[in-house]
């Protein structure tokens, strides 16, 4: 049976290899009707922005959760495995942490200023605002998530 990451992780995979698909054909469409029928959709660009944006949010939640998060690694690659084992439980946590700070300010923000309009759409701002909270909410999560599982053990270097 898939655990909740696996199946989170599926579940983002997806909605990003839609959202860059989208983005892709958005473009090439754009490109076509401005270079050779000399027109364009309106707010095409503003949804490609959007949907990158979405993109970039769920993808730094997806590295995240695997922990592929920028880290240095120089110093606890020196402790004993036991202790590096606690230190990647404490790096999980306090990942979490700040991208439970980041939902909280970022509330805030959208609060503040998410009530202005896009030009081209009319979309409020605060649907492209809320994809902060979104990805930091289930980077946080799967930051959790990884920080109470058993972690796995280092792969055998005879195998």
């Amino acid at each position: 049976m898939k655990s909740i990451e696996q199946i989170l992780a599926g579940i983002l995979e997806g909605v990003i290899a839609c959202a860059f698909l989208a983005i892709f054909i958005l473009v090439v469409i754009q490109v076509f009707l401005r270079y050779v029928l000399n027109s364009a959709i309106p707010g095409a660009n503003e949804v490609v922005i959007i949907l990158f944006v979405y993109t970039t949010a769920l993808g730094g939640a997806l590295a995240a959760g695997r922990g592929e998060h920028i880290a240095l690694t120089f110093a606890t690659d020196l402790l004993p495995e036991a202790i590096r084992k606690v230190m990647a439980r404490i790096s999980f946590l306090l990942v979490a942490w700040i991208n439970g700070v980041m939902v909280w300010f970022s509330l805030h923000w959208i609060g503040v200023t998410g009530d202005y309009l896009m030009p081209s759409t009319g979309l409020t701002r605060s649907v492209t605002q809320i994809s902060i909270p979104f990805g930091c909410g289930l980077a946080g999560i799967y930051c959790l998530l990884k920080a109470v599982a058993p972690l796995d053990p280092q792969p055998d270097a005879q195998s």
